[in-house]
């Protein structure tokens, strides 16, 4: 089909900086839920009749299974695994089986089971998720798949946790967000399939609820395939069926199959999953989709937001708390959870969309300071109550938050007009950063470090008790570091701003790091990933960048990855405790655009901390 290539309005400079990121309307919401049954993990039951593991292996699994299989909400007994099954290749009574063994020739079962034929339903549009939790060993990888009607999937793994009280000696994940479907082509998750980590954290906009290239850059010219047509024919996703289809498309994927089945993936979501800088109106009593038709009426809001709500828990296997019979749409998902490693790290992921204050000022830029009002939120009063508990309790070498959206201040402009940026971000919230973030420095976690998406680049900095915007004449101490992924596809700025003809890749970066002191790395250009390894010493962030996003990768190694960047920050435990300090350490020079081999990466973390490029004292 041909590509649609057109760009919503406002798709610019500052549109890019801007979107990377009643009572009788809830009574008229509680009677649409009412009629929704929505899919949940079921436990499978022991497997009786044999025949339901006889497998063709001639069999296309893709047929059968169009969005092959995915993994995710692991605990340390278990995990919750995923796949969806053809409508056409349903058999009436036919019920799913389930594998999951030591090894990938399945030699050695460790478990099966079977799902009954009545889950499988267009109700959950043909959606199956297993809970194993109970089932399996800790800290342990496994292999599984799905059986159908002689038809099984391609392999997938899966891992648990380690034990409570467990000390690994070591962690990994690979961090991901922002995969705008028709921006770009997915190497970096071919890439990922390769990579040898522990999990995946996903930060949010795993899908974009575009489908007509709204939010593409005006230079991309995509055309394999990257078309969507959404059965409302509307733009923006707009009803169930619109956002089934999105994922359908999106987990139809080769690239992103292949990331998916060798991975447990921890997900977040931020505002595209269901609609661009979406807020909670606490006057209507309901959210606001501000570029969605109709989604600044409350209740036809409620509805749209619903739908991205069931699409999303039919779709993404995640151990969250989910009660459809809630009749208000804010209690019935609870996304935000933590996650403990052993006592290495402690991980929480917070939900940043679903309770938080509209943009203040209508989004002004310059003159507001409504910013800085207490009383807003982007937590919510319990989400907020339940981060701070979190901070106090957790006691592991590494405290670190799975966050969407960017919690440093980031300020661009020139000397007499300094244009604050992202009020979609933690400083459009700057009381609730300042309260949120006294508490870490009361606290003194032994380490606190930051994972962020959304804004489409990379950046290491340092997160402090303040920036002086609510306390100006306070000098704050540095508490931690944040680290941002890049965009996996979605539009950045290298994309969208018409930069001088003088200015090479880094002249943005080095602005922005001349404007924000608190920065130590930044990259505007490129798209890719993340890994951050944790040990008992320290943790490494380097960033993947992923040749030709807009390119079509037809073939397994045509594309490379390459090192773009690697920090690395010290326990602050290693340093004697007068100092109480922690290093921010550059292993390489990442404007220099060589590839590095990921030796040089590993030589940079075992060697001492002052034969380092660059060591930046964090507190």
């Amino acid at each position: 089909m041909p590509e649609q290539n057109g760009t919503r309005n406002g798709t610019n400079r500052r549109g890019f900086l801007e979107s990377i990121g009643t009572t009788s309307v809830a009574g008229g919401l509680a009677a649409v839920l009412a009629q929704r049954d929505i899919v949940q993990p079921v436990a499978a039951a022991s497997a009786t009749d044999r025949s339901v593991f006889d497998i063709d292996g001639t069999a296309d699994p893709d047929a059968t299974f169009p969005q092959s299989v995915a993994s995710g909400g692991p605990t340390s007994s278990g995990a919750i695994l995923w796949t969806r099954i053809a409508p056409s290749a349903v058999v009436s009574e036919e019920p799913i089986g389930v594998q999951v063994a030591t090894d990938d020739d399945f030699a050695d079962l460790v478990y099966e089971g079977t799902v009954p034929a009545d889950r499988l339903s267009s109700t959950h549009d043909y959606t199956v998720k297993v809970d194993l939790d109970g089932v399996l060993e800790s800290d342990r990888r496994y292999y599984y798949r799905f059986v159908y009607d002689g038809v099984a999937t391609r392999t997938g793994r899966c891992r648990t946790l380690p034990a409570a009280g467990a000390s690994p000696d070591s962690l990994s994940f690979a961090v991901l967000t922002c995969q705008d479907y028709q921006n770009g082509y997915y190497g970096a998750y071919r890439h990922l399939a390769a990579e040898d980590v522990d999990f995946v954290v996903h930060l949010g906009d795993f899908i974009y609820e575009s489908a007509d290239g709204a939010y593409t850059s005006p230079t991309t010219d995509i055309k394999d395939g990257r078309d969507i047509d959404l059965p409302s024919g509307a733009d923006l996703a707009e009803s169930l069926a619109d956002f089934r289809t999105l994922y359908r498309t999106y987990k139809g994927n080769e690239f992103l199959q292949e990331g998916l089945e060798q991975h447990t993936v921890i997900h977040g979501w931020d505002d595209h999953e269901i609609g661009n800088n979406r807020y909670w109106d606490e006057k209507a009593n309901a959210p606001v989709l501000p570029d969605t038709d109709g989604g600044e009426q409350p209740e036809r809001a409620m509805e749209i937001t619903a739908d991205g709500i069931q699409a999303w828990v039919e779709y993404v296997p995640a151990r969250v708390e989910f009660d459809p019979n809630e009749s208000a749409l804010q209690d019935q998902l609870r996304l935000w959870r933590d996650l403990q490693f052993g006592d290495l790290v402690d991980l929480t992921v917070t939900d940043e969309r679903l309770y938080r204050d509209g943009p203040p000022c209508g989004d002004a830029r310059i003159t507001c300071t409504d910013e800085e009002a207490q009383g807003r939120t982007m937590l919510g009063h319990e989400q907020k109550q339940y981060f701070t508990d979190w901070v106090s309790e957790s006691d592991a070498v590494w405290s670190v938050w799975a966050n969407e959206v960017l919690t440093m201040p980031l300020t661009i402009g020139d000397n007499w007009s300094q244009i604050e940026l992202l009020h979609d971000s933690w400083d459009g919230f700057q009381h609730e950063r300042w309260e949120l973030m006294q508490h870490v420095a009361d606290v003194d976690p032994r380490n606190f470090v930051v994972l962020t998406g959304d804004l489409h680049a990379s950046l290491a900095g340092h997160v402090k008790a303040g920036y002086g915007e609510i306390e100006p004449f306070e000098t704050y101490d540095r508490i931690g570091v944040e680290l941002m992924t890049p965009a996996v596809t979605s539009v950045n700025a290298a994309d969208v701003v018409d930069f001088p003809s003088d200015w090479d890749d880094d002249a943005l970066a080095e602005l922005t790091k001349d404007q924000n002191d608190h920065l130590e790395y930044v990259d505007w250009h490129q798209h890719g990933y993340a890994v951050v390894e944790f040990t008992r010493d320290h943790c490494t962030y380097t960033v993947y960048g992923v040749e030709g996003v807009i390119e079509l990768l037809s073939h397994r190694d045509d594309r490379a990855s390459r090192i773009i960047s690697s920090f690395v920050v010290g326990d602050r435990n290693n340093e004697t405790q007068t100092q109480r300090q922690e290093h921010l350490c550059s292993c390489m020079d990442a404007a220099s655009g060589v590839d590095v081999p990921e030796a040089a990466v590993l030589d940079c973390v075992v060697s001492s901390f002052d034969a380092c490029p660059a060591v930046v004292r964090l507190i």
